[in-house]
């Protein structure tokens, strides 16, 4: 009787959390509502600062999605172009740069996202990276046409669409409308195969946590080693892209789109 009693008070216990987590959540998406209005009303007064901290609060809330940060994006670019001095002395363009990468990490399909992303970019001293190669470059452009998600949903319908064919060409009489069947088949397996290889892809790119943005006032240094004391190497703007090899300390190993590294401080980049 007594383990039947702890039962039920587990039970219970668990049943209560999970109602606790429910309520939260659904706390949690009601505000991020009414910031997500606060911002829209904000960037259409003009009011960009506004819109920063309503949108960044929604960052903060875990709600943020590819729209999010896009507008986040704007909201700073926007921000550093305001006033009668030059243009992104705080490092707006740095926060829009890295909110664009954001956006199309969530959705590379986002064609005003990567159309903004390559504005920004202009207003930085960013190298160009080391090309591809054709095959690379194909790769890159095909499995960026939609995310993870809509390649792997991508994936299964052509697989069912697959498995229907088969049962086609195993019940049907009909010679013509079998070996229709069976062609059709063997093409939505192969697409299907690279949909799920691009799903992949696209999973991978959204879990490399190596992406970085130097996110510094105007420029900063890059050492040749993790002593502010050594050799500067670069001088990277605001906004420029990078990948972190390793840390030590307050110091972390970066490089560069044409493959040049160098150190740089923890505070002065940030991940995408």
């Amino acid at each position: 009787m007594s383990s039947i009693n702890n039962i039920t008070k587990v039970l219970t216990l668990v049943l209560a959390l999970f109602g606790l987590n429910i309520c939260y959540a659904s706390q949690s998406r009601t505000e991020a509502e009414a910031e997500w209005q606060r911002a829209l009303d904000a960037y259409t007064n003009k009011e960009y600062q506004v819109a920063v901290e309503a949108l960044e609060h929604i960052v903060e809330l875990d709600e943020a999605t590819a729209d999010v940060y896009y507008n986040l994006g704007n909201a700073y670019y926007k921000l550093g172009q305001q006033g009668d001095g030059a243009a992104f002395t705080s490092g707006e363009i740095g926060r829009a740069i890295l909110n664009y990468r954001r956006a199309l990490r969530l959705d590379p399909s986002m064609e005003d996202a990567s159309y903004n992303l390559d504005l920004a970019i202009d207003h930085t001293n960013d190298v160009e990276p080391l090309p591809q190669g054709v095959v690379g470059s194909m790769w890159s452009a095909t499995s960026g046409i939609m995310s993870s998600n809509g390649w792997a949903i991508c994936s299964v319908v052509l697989f069912v669409l697959t498995l229907a064919l088969a049962l086609v060409y195993m019940l049907s009489n009909r010679i013509a409308l079998r070996k229709v069947s069976f062609f059709v088949a063997i093409a939505t397996l192969v697409v299907s195969l690279f949909s799920t290889v691009f799903a992949l892809s696209q999973r991978a790119i959204y879990e490399d946590s190596d992406e970085a943005v130097v996110v510094c006032n105007t420029t900063t240094s890059v050492h040749a080693s993790p002593d502010a004391t050594s050799k500067v190497i670069r001088q990277p703007s605001s906004g420029v892209s990078v990948r972190i090899l390793r840390s030590f300390g307050d110091w972390s190993e970066i490089e560069f789109a044409d493959g040049e590294k160098g150190w740089i401080t923890n505070n002065d980049i940030e991940r995408v």
